[in-house]
């Protein structure tokens, strides 16, 4: 009776042992769809011998998951790469748009406009229709300038946005990992394994890993440590140390990462991540952007410079004027120390009589990087001698006024100096920064009259009109090495080469990763043949078990009846 007893358990156990595989395959069928998921197979072992060495039939061993972690950590490691050309692409496609030279809305247009307006006022230079078009198309070049540069200020505040998201993102993760962490230590000290919810943990540091980069590994204990950028834990066992984004200061606010560990301890993260969506957005918003930004800047701070500089020496239409004040003012400090951006050489003033005509020419010296303000000020009242004649004065606010008296006029003769350059004296362009504050000067917007077109009181002279249309062939960037339109050209190439190596790096990355997938697939992804061929030998297994049982409980009743 007791080999049949033994009989009956060994037949029981293998049902038991043939049923839990067919659920392990049900389970297998239920989750083929679901992202991450591994699918699992069911061991069983040989049972202990009875002391005679008969057999004791089969043992279950625990369900375990399909899985191969080299595949996977490979996947961790190339996955931030993928996600770092991703948001490249996508920002800068939005920059290409800016730039977008498409109908006729482009710098290049505007600049072109500009040019062929300052060629057709140098063939009428008495012509108001003339002036009033230059007068236009310098304010839409002005304010395509601002524009572009203002929209690149946007597009930094919606990377500062979507850092916020990203952020909350990875706390997520964080979180999800954490907990994950907590329920597998918790389920697993009963010896078994809590293979659906190492999965899932899987998946989200999967998910993780496009955002930013990772290193992970797993304790003997089986909770999971994850890394993120150069050395800051995210998670470690079940804690796990958040991000938050700090506005820094700045004209835009921008966005820094701290992260937070005990006692509220902080960190500035911003510069720890090397791959990944956050790490591309932090280096577009401050490196990428930022230069096109200076690219505008440079192009607008040459362009306003060389006109200006042609432009403060020439007249207009009755241009010479009893009164002037500089553009810029400069603050105590400045006026104490000499002015920037000087040249040595001579500053010219004619001074005008009531006929129009020039009664006297006064030269002034400059010395760089030794006259200040009041130096030059006070010189030039030496010089003129007679305060009832024309004068030089410092108003309240660090600006320099000229002024001559009743019946006398003056106008700007040959610069050596660029001194009306650096304090904007009789200017076409005022600007300080470049292409987020270029715009045209008060008295120019005022009356198209006072666009110097010449450089003397002659009608007709349009010497200066020329000089400034020569400009656009003249080579003027980059130490007088490239004209305007090349520069330009050149950093819209550069942008048009920057996006195809993207999306050629793009496509390689992406192709890896789709490979390294398709293996990992091939090893845990559940196969429907091989399920449903498992399943079919499963059944049969099971029927077998129980005729096995059916025949043991007939001999039992046999043995009982005897």
């Amino acid at each position: 009776m007791s080999s049949l007893n033994s009989s009956l358990h060994m037949g029981q156990h293998a049902l038991s042992i043939n049923q839990r595989a067919m659920q392990t395959v049900g389970h297998n069928i239920a989750n083929q769809e679901t992202e991450g998921f591994s699918r699992q197979q069911v061991h069983s072992g040989t049972a202990a011998p009875d002391p005679t060495g008969v057999g004791g039939g089969a043992k279950a061993q625990p369900t375990s998951r399909v899985y191969d972690k080299f595949v996977q950590r490979k996947i961790l490691q190339e996955n931030p790469r993928s996600g770092m050309f991703k948001s490249r692409g996508e920002f800068l496609q939005k920059i290409e748009i800016i730039f977008s030279e498409t109908e006729g809305n482009g710098l290049h247009q505007a600049l072109n406009e500009f040019w062929n307006s300052w060629s057709q006022l140098s063939n009428q230079p008495e012509s108001e229709s003339a002036r009033i078009q230059v007068r236009e198309r310098s304010d839409v070049l002005a304010r395509r300038f601002r524009g572009m540069h203002s929209q690149l200020d946007g597009l930094r505040n919606e990377i500062n946005g979507r850092l916020v998201a990203t952020i909350n993102k990875v706390n997520e993760l964080g979180q999800k990992v954490a907990e994950l962490n907590r329920q597998i230590i918790s389920y697993e000290s009963g010896q078994r394994n809590a293979n659906d919810m190492r999965d899932a943990r899987n998946q989200a540091i999967e998910e993780l890993s496009e955002l930013v980069d990772v290193n992970s590994f797993e304790n003997p204990n089986g909770r999971v440590t994850v890394i993120i950028g150069r050395d800051w834990t995210l998670v470690e066992g079940n804690n796990r140390y958040q991000l938050e984004g700090k506005m820094k200061g700045g004209e835009l606010g921008m966005l820094r990462i701290d992260g937070v560990s005990i006692n509220d301890n902080r960190r500035d993260l911003t510069r720890i991540f090397r791959e990944g969506e956050m790490s591309e957005m932090l280096r577009m918003r401050d490196d990428t952007i930022v230069g096109y930004q200076h690219n505008l800047d440079e192009i607008a701070f040459n362009l306003a410079g060389q006109v200006n500089k042609i432009h403060a020496t020439g007249t207009g239409i009755n241009s010479a004027t009893d009164m002037m004040k500089s553009t810029f003012g400069l603050n105590s400090t400045a006026l104490s120390q000499p002015l920037p951006f000087l040249k040595d050489g001579i500053f010219q003033l004619h001074l005008v009589d009531p006929h129009n005509e020039i009664l006297e020419t006064y030269e002034i010296e400059i010395q760089a990087g030794i006259d200040t303000l009041p130096d030059i000020v006070q010189r030039l009242n030496q010089t003129i001698s007679d305060p009832g004649l024309l004068q030089a004065s410092i108003e309240a606010d660090g600006s320099m006024l000229l002024q001559s008296a009743s019946d006398y006029k003056f106008i700007f003769g040959e610069d050596q100096s660029s001194i009306t350059q650096v304090l904007g004296l009789n200017s076409f362009f005022d600007t300080l920064k470049g292409a987020e504050d270029i715009q045209l000067s008060e008295h120019i917007r005022e009356n198209t009259n006072n666009i110097s077109t010449g450089k003397d009181l002659i009608p007709g002279d349009n010497r200066v009109a020329l000089e400034i249309a020569k400009l656009q062939t003249r080579p003027t960037m980059r130490d007088e090495t490239m004209t305007f339109d090349e520069y330009y050209n050149g950093v819209l190439t550069g942008m048009g080469l920057k996006i195809q190596r993207n999306k050629t790096e793009q496509a390689q990355q992406e192709s890896m990763v789709r490979q390294f997938k398709e293996i990992r697939s091939s090893i845990s992804s559940v196969n429907m043949d091989e399920e449903l061929t498992d399943m079919m030998q499963y059944q049969k297994a099971y029927e077998a078990s129980a005729r096995f049982i059916n025949t043991v409980d007939r001999m039992m009743e046999t043995v009982i009846k005897m």
